[in-house]
C-alpha cells in the first residue's frame, strides 16, 4: 500500500513539474512583439556582417507575416503554400521572399541561425535588393512558427 502511495506521489508531482514547465514556457513567450524584434533584429545582425543594409520593419509585411504564422499553425505544419506568396505582398511591394521556421528554438538568433545554415533561407535573408521586413510569430502546441517576408 506505501508502495502504491509513493508511485501515485511521484506521478502527481511529476505532473505538476511538466505543468509548471509548460507554463513558464507561455510566460516565456508572452512579449511576442519582443520575440519577433529579436528575429528582425538577428536578421540585421547577420546582413551587417555580410556588408549589407539593414532592413526596416515594415507594418504591413509584419502584419501579413503575423496572420500566416496563425495560418501554417492552425493547418498544423509550415508550408510556402496554404495561400499564395502573393496575397501576403503589399501594394507598395515589386517582389518579395519569404522565410518559415517551425521548431523549438526559442531565440530569435537561433531561428536566424537556423535559416542561415539552409542555402535558400540564406540566400533570401542575404538578398541585397530586400529593403523592409516583417516577422510574425505563432505556436504549434510546444513549437513556434516564424514567418519572414522581405520585400522591395
Amino acid at each position: 500500500m506505501r508502495t502504491l502511495l509513493a508511485v501515485c506521489i511521484a506521478v502527481w508531482t511529476l505532473l505538476g513539474v511538466f505543468l509548471l514547465l509548460d507554463i513558464s514556457k507561455e510566460f516565456a513567450f508572452a512579449d511576442i512583439h519582443k520575440f519577433e524584434d529579436s528575429i528582425v533584429d538577428a536578421t540585421n545582425k547577420v546582413r551587417a556582417e555580410h556588408g549589407l543594409p539593414s532592413l526596416v520593419k515594415d507594418a504591413m509585411l509584419t502584419e501579413n507575416a503575423k496572420r500566416y504564422a496563425i495560418v501554417n499553425a492552425d493547418k498544423g505544419f509550415i508550408s510556402h503554400n496554404h495561400e499564395p506568396l502573393t496575397s501576403r505582398m503589399p501594394s507598395s511591394c515589386i517582389s518579395i521572399g519569404e522565410n518559415l521556421y517551425q521548431g523549438r528554438d526559442g531565440s530569435g538568433e537561433g531561428i536566424v541561425n537556423a535559416w542561415m545554415r539552409s542555402p535558400a533561407h540564406r540566400e533570401n535573408i542575404l538578398d541585397a535588393e530586400w529593403e523592409r521586413i516583417g516577422v510574425g510569430v505563432a505556436r504549434i502546441g510546444s513549437q513556434i512558427v516564424a514567418v519572414q517576408l522581405f520585400c522591395r
